[in-house]
């Protein structure tokens, strides 16, 4: 599973995102709240343009005319007491529903996957801060329970040391920012010294691992982090994943449900969403 995600899962979500960075990358240059706004309310338009030109439109409009005069009917056979006449509606009621609800769905089968990238691509693009030049940033190695001894930080012209280059393997004490039991891990603290983009340089049992680390004044994306390179060995005494502790763009807020810059994302994709609906004409 782990060699599926990284071999082909991970590849294809880079090579999706290429077309969204030429379309939607200008919104980096914006404050993270308004990027999402903006990222949110063209998804909530996308699903309307699905809706619309992937559907059948006359023909829902026509069973949502149908059903109308089928409600008018049934008011007024309930006002003459005619169970028959109820009965007949309502079966014609049922299976008017279910066509308009095919009709309806198929464009929505043909939406989600679009729309699950573009969700991915916010997540990838838009939930960290990305890193400005002479910011401190904190590295966490994760490793194994069977790991021990020192792990080292390689500097370059790029990433430089903000503290210790040697740091021992161990069970650390919670922090702030740490969820959930702790593993092993080794941390650290880096500058980044100027715009580029430069990788962060760990070893640890003959091994060398790299994260790299996009660094820019203006407009920008986070690192892709944690990036993982094992989820298990044979030996279980190994270096797993490195991460960089960025910032959330959006904390949690009662206008973002708690849910961060993922909240704030889908409360406005499905505003607009149904907003758009009236506006677009869509059945």
């Amino acid at each position: 599973m782990f060699w599926l995600y990284t071999n082909c899962v991970l590849p294809l979500l880079r090579a999706l995102y290429v077309p969204l960075d030429w379309l939607l990358g200008w919104t980096t240059l914006l404050s993270p709240v308004v990027a999402l706004v903006i990222v949110g309310a063209l998804t909530g338009l996308a699903i309307n343009l699905f809706q619309k030109y992937l559907s059948n439109q006359a023909l829902l409009a026509l069973c949502k005319a149908d059903l109308q005069r089928i409600r008018e009917l049934r008011r007024t056979a309930r006002q003459a007491r005619d169970k028959d006449a109820l009965a007949r509606l309502a079966g014609l009621a049922r299976r008017i529903s279910g066509r308009y609800a095919w009709g309806a769905f198929k464009p929505a089968l043909w939406s989600i996957p679009p729309i699950c990238v573009i969700a991915l691509w916010t997540g990838s693009r838009l939930s960290l801060l990305p890193v400005r030049p002479d910011e401190v940033i904190r590295v966490v190695a994760h490793f194994e329970d069977g790991a021990a001894g020192f792990a080292h930080l390689i500097p370059n012209d790029g990433i430089a040391p903000a503290g210790p280059l040697i740091a021992p393997v161990a069970v650390p004490r919670a922090q702030p920012g740490d969820t959930g039991p702790l593993d092993p891990q080794a941390r650290w603290q880096v500058r980044a010294v100027k715009e580029g983009e430069f990788p962060v340089t760990v070893r640890f049992n003959s091994q060398t691992y790299e994260l790299r680390v996009p660094v820019s004044t203006r407009g920008g994306r986070a690192a892709d982090s944690p990036r993982v390179f094992n989820l298990q060995t044979p030996t279980h005494d190994n270096l797993l994943a490195l991460e960089l502790r960025l910032t959330d763009s959006v904390p949690p807020a009662w206008w973002n449900l708690k849910l961060q810059w993922l909240g704030l994302y889908f409360v406005v994709a499905a505003v607009c969403g149904v907003a758009l609906r009236r506006v677009l004409r869509v059945q």
